[in-house]
């Protein structure tokens, strides 16, 4: 079985992104994936895209990256009807948008909402256990790019809202899809459950920047290895992490 080497979120950060790989060296064999997210926060979002391409590394969908296929889609309308863009970005993410090619936004527009392989399964936040990613319809799939918590009936919840009796997705997770692997929520270090690996260590925060390295995907479980290493970022506040 090869290697399937899953990088966790990358925000710009290509400098870690390039050491990393020197570090655990893939073979022709490995098949890289990253986990979503490539762009925002950082500092090289579209240097380290170009790098992702010219090096033909597979990636999940994030929710950043929808962001600004969501935000085109409503630029291409208003120059074909004039109907204003209702989304607005930020100046930083005006620039990151102005420089992005029509062969980042190929790349972009191709990339899935989840890769399942065997009993492994990737998806850029989290599940619920009513959710069939096989059949699922797009307005259900946009939702594991943001879930993070969900409350006592296991409906997804959002960011401001404050239940007592919200737990994250992956404590209420049977494992009905395969094992997960995501990214999205931060941690101090990977967050290991009956069913799923959180991999984003927070490197654009100042933690680290980590991969999660499977050698079998029938038994993800049982077969893998955590290779990080320290993020050059600015480090921010701890609070960013669960």
């Amino acid at each position: 079985m090869n290697r399937i080497i899953i990088y966790g979120d990358l925000h710009g950060c290509v400098e870690e992104f390039k050491n990393l790989r020197a570090k655990i060296t893939p073979i022709s064999d490995s098949k890289e994936i990253i986990i979503g997210d490539i762009l925002d926060r950082g500092p090289h979002s579209n240097k380290l895209l170009k790098y992702v391409r010219e090096n033909n590394i597979s990636c999940i969908l994030g929710n950043h990256e929808y962001k600004y296929l969501r935000y085109k889609k409503h630029q291409d309308n208003f120059e074909k009807t004039g109907k204003k863009n209702p989304m607005t970005l930020s100046d930083e993410k005006l620039k990151i948008y102005n420089n992005l090619t029509s062969e980042d936004f190929e790349y972009l527009k191709s990339l899935p909402f989840f890769i399942k392989i065997d009993k492994l399964t990737l998806v850029h936040a989290g599940l619920t256990n009513k959710i069939d990613l096989d059949t699922a319809k797009k307005k259900e799939l946009e939702k594991v790019l943001w879930i993070r918590t969900l409350d006592e009936n296991q409906k997804t919840l959002s960011l401001s809202d404050d239940n007592p009796n919200a737990k994250f997705w992956s404590e209420y997770y049977n494992g009905n899809q395969g094992i997960v692997v995501y990214g999205h929520e931060p941690f101090q270090e990977v967050k290991i459950d009956k069913y799923s690996f959180g991999i984003d260590t927070g490197c654009v925060y100042g933690n680290k920047l980590t991969a999660l390295i499977i050698s079998d995907t029938n038994d993800p479980m049982n077969n893998y290895e955590i290779i990080d290493i320290q993020s050059t970022q600015e480090e921010e506040i701890k609070n960013e992490f669960r």
